[in-house]
């Protein structure tokens, strides 16, 4: 009996071990076919961004973004720069984001990481094919939110982000459009 059961578990632990080797370091057609819903982001974008003053003149960028898929297309790296468009040596806005799919609660994960140190942990919709929305809330209930909207045929990206201090209201803070290059 007692040979019975060593054989059994060693049978059991091989077979748990052979499957789980089969699914190591693969990831899931599903998590793949999700994931997809963003390939026209990656590539390299070039244009404006104006953010609006309320009560001051807007600031212009020079703004581009690299997009790389990562990690067996399964990570959306998004590296983001803003030039002064009167000195392009001076970066006045840079930042790095990763969105994934979490295939557990069916949800894009977005993290940003500003250069001053300061991150975020914000929502990531697809609204339908190339128009998404982004966004977070922040201190005192207020909230931000992002709309993108991608036209592989002109190559453009139009973004706009808007602020709410009371999730009713929103203004109108930030306007980026950008060139694929490539």
């Amino acid at each position: 009996m007692k040979h019975l059961f060593i054989t059994c578990a060693l049978f059991l632990g091989l077979a748990i071990g052979h499957t789980h080797a089969q699914g190591l370091g693969k990831a899931s057609d599903a998590l793949k076919q999700e994931m997809q819903k963003l390939a026209y982001f990656a590539g390299k974008w070039k244009g404006e961004a104006i953010a609006k003053q309320r009560n001051g003149p807007d600031t212009k960028v020079i703004q581009e973004e690299n997009i790389q898929y990562k990690l067996d297309n399964t990570l959306l790296l998004i590296e983001g720069t803003g030039r002064n468009p009167d000195n392009l040596n001076e970066i006045v806005f840079n930042a790095l984001a990763v969105v994934t799919y979490d295939e557990v609660s069916k949800q894009f994960k977005f993290r940003s990481h500003l250069k001053d140190g300061k991150q975020t942990d914000a929502y990531f919709k697809v609204i339908s094919e190339n128009h998404f929305e982004w966004g977070f809330d922040v201190p005192n209930n207020a909230k931000i939110r992002y709309f993108i909207t991608l036209d592989p045929k002109a190559k453009t990206w139009d973004e706009i982000g808007e602020y709410s201090a009371d999730g009713a209201t929103w203004y109108l803070f930030i306007q980026l459009k950008l060139t694929k290059l490539d």
